[in-house]
């Protein structure tokens, strides 16, 4: 069923290059943490990841002042945490490989033939491509068992700046939270995913023949 969405989204992507006005490549600086945790701890260093993401974005107004991304991206998390066993607080290391399908509204609170300041609210769905959870000799494959969700839901918002280049290019910068729905890992340890996202990305248009 999992596998059946992410097919299913990317065939949508490829429908929508069709109709899209500007496509985007993008690379990202990516921080992630464990939140609303129950016994997991979140106070340990966040390394920061890197990941790659392409896209098209539709005008959907006259003014082009709103618009809507359909993108695919794919970002790796290392997460540095611990768990308590009796009075022992044991250090544990998730690694985390998603590929996700997001879609959302950009819209432009200022609107310059120069620059732009963008904000955007978007949904995403993450498909868990690898995973792993390692403590002291222990090392256990997420992707194998049914303890850890393979297919997040998740929402995002932040801010873009573009720097418009000429009339069919752009450079931008963006900042993004994404934020999981509240899941359980296993029966005991819920937790919410969350990811904080510097993405850099060149933005062209589609040359129509």
């Amino acid at each position: 069923m999992n596998l059946k969405i992410i097919k299913y989204s990317l065939f949508l992507f490829g429908i929508t290059v069709g109709y899209a006005q500007d496509i985007y490549v993008e690379t990202s600086l990516t921080t992630a943490s464990f939140e609303d945790v129950n016994i997991l701890e979140s106070t340990y260093s966040k390394p920061v990841e890197l990941g790659i993401g392409l896209g098209v974005i539709l005008d959907v107004s006259k003014n082009k002042r709103l618009k809507w991304d359909f993108g695919v991206n794919y970002n790796k998390y290392e997460i540095n945490t611990s768990f308590s066993s009796g009075s022992n607080s044991i250090p544990t290391q998730y690694n985390l490989s998603y590929v996700s399908f997001k879609t959302g509204p950009y819209f432009s609170v200022i609107d310059d033939s120069r620059f732009k300041l963008q904000l955007h609210v978007h949904n995403s769905f993450d498909y868990l491509i690898f995973g792993s959870n390692q403590y002291k000799d222990v090392y256990e494959d997420l992707t194998a068992g049914k303890n850890f969700r393979k297919l997040q839901s998740n929402y995002h918002y932040g801010a873009t700046f573009e720097l418009v280049l000429s009339n069919s290019k752009s450079l931008y910068l963006s900042y993004d939270s994404k934020n999981s729905i509240k899941d359980v890992i296993g029966a005991e340890q819920s937790y919410q995913l969350n990811a904080t996202s510097i993405l850099i990305g060149f933005r062209f248009k589609l040359n129509r023949l």
